[in-house]
């Protein structure tokens, strides 16, 4: 909700992506739990299964009408801005808004968090990688706004 008010998103827009973002990993529900547990490096075959989490979630939110809408942003949560995410390769803005939001601050969760197999990175860590992943990974425009805003954030 910070970085959409930070963009001056409207607030029904920021509720959306606000609700999306607790959705958006409902698909790994349908992974099996010694793959999504696993303490060391997972083999090219668990990826791609892991790589199906998005679509599971989209194929859950679509069977609801009020979460309906927010498919898409969970579909393409793992999209990356230069086209080397998945599920579809999405790049740019061809990526909605709200997949791009959630995937900066769920890299910034990610990366700032304790996992089986390491510690938590500082925040100073986490936001050199953005800055360094800017165009790449992460939307430039959000990116550069999470930056500036880091002090509140970190």
């Amino acid at each position: 909700m910070l970085v959409c008010k930070l963009m001056n998103i409207p607030y029904d827009v920021s509720e959306k992506v606000h609700i999306a973002a607790h959705l958006h990993d409902i698909g790994k529900i349908g992974i099996p739990d010694a793959i999504l547990n696993k303490d060391a490096k997972l083999e090219d075959w668990e990826w791609n299964i892991i790589k199906k989490h998005p679509q599971i979630g989209a194929d859950i939110l679509n069977k609801f009408a009020h979460l309906a809408e927010m498919k898409d942003i969970v579909l393409h949560h793992h999209e990356r801005y230069d086209g080397l995410g998945y599920p579809d390769a999405l790049y740019g803005d061809r990526i909605p808004l709200g997949a791009r939001i959630i995937a900066l601050c769920d890299s910034i969760d990610a990366m700032t968090s304790t996992r089986s197999y390491r510690k938590a990175y500082t925040y100073e860590y986490c936001f050199c990688d953005i800055e360094k992943n800017l165009a790449k990974m992460y939307d430039p425009n959000i990116g550069k706004i999470v930056l500036e805003q880091s002090i509140d954030l970190g």
